[in-house]
């Protein structure tokens, strides 16, 4: 007898957290900048033993804060 495969649809999760290479691309900024931002206190982040993970909603934020228009 056999299996009847079935398939769905995989629906694109919107990411929540970047890594730095990540937030660089994102920002399009250099590592340091984006470590300038990071100590001054201007990004969200979390840091798991080596890795910084950023969070995308605050570098938007960031973006909105200093827009000029």
């Amino acid at each position: 007898m056999a299996r009847e495969r079935k398939t769905g649809k995989v629906e694109p999760i919107q990411k929540i957290w970047l890594s730095k290479t990540e937030a660089i691309a994102y920002l399009g900024c250099s590592e340091d900048f984006l470590r300038s931002l990071r100590e001054k206190a201007e990004l969200s982040f979390s840091k798991f033993g080596s890795m910084i993970w950023y969070e995308l909603r605050s570098i938007d934020r960031f973006l909105e804060r200093n827009k000029v228009v």
